[in-house]
């Protein structure tokens, strides 16, 4: 059986690793280092924050092959599909979501928001499952 909070803990750890390694790219304490990734215009977008400042844009594809996982059209669409299923699940506009990875009490974690309101917490490791569905 999975031990799927064990499996939680460790996605998390990546992704902090994720996180520090970017903010070393742009000079920014890691303990500020966020990721925002929403929806607009059809299309999945992520930016690196630093606290609540947009440092840069980043790429999906380029966040998957951190993780060692191919990634290409078919993957975006599961992405869009995990946040249009989230979306309706918690009655909000799929233009409106935003979610957020970042440290907060000492933990990582993936958060919900409805535009800045926030929502709910949710799992890092259901999210990044959908970068790669299929693989």
């Amino acid at each position: 059986m999975l031990d799927f909070f064990n499996l939680e803990k460790q996605t998390n750890k990546r992704v902090q690793r994720y996180l520090l390694h970017k903010s070393t790219e742009e000079n920014i304490e890691a303990k500020n280092a966020k990721l925002l990734i929403a929806c607009k215009n059809n299309a999945i977008i992520v930016f690196l924050l630093n606290n609540n400042t947009i440092v840069k844009p980043l790429f999906l594809k380029d966040i998957a092959a951190f993780f060692g996982k191919d990634f290409d059209q078919s993957n975006e669409q599961a992405v869009m599909a995990y946040f249009q299923k989230l979306a309706g699940e918690n009655h909000f506009e799929l233009s409106k979501l935003n979610v957020m990875i970042c440290e907060t009490k000492g933990e990582l974690g993936a958060h919900l928001y409805e535009e800045t309101k926030y929502r709910k917490k949710i799992s890092t490791l259901d999210l990044l499952t959908h970068f790669n569905p299929n693989k």
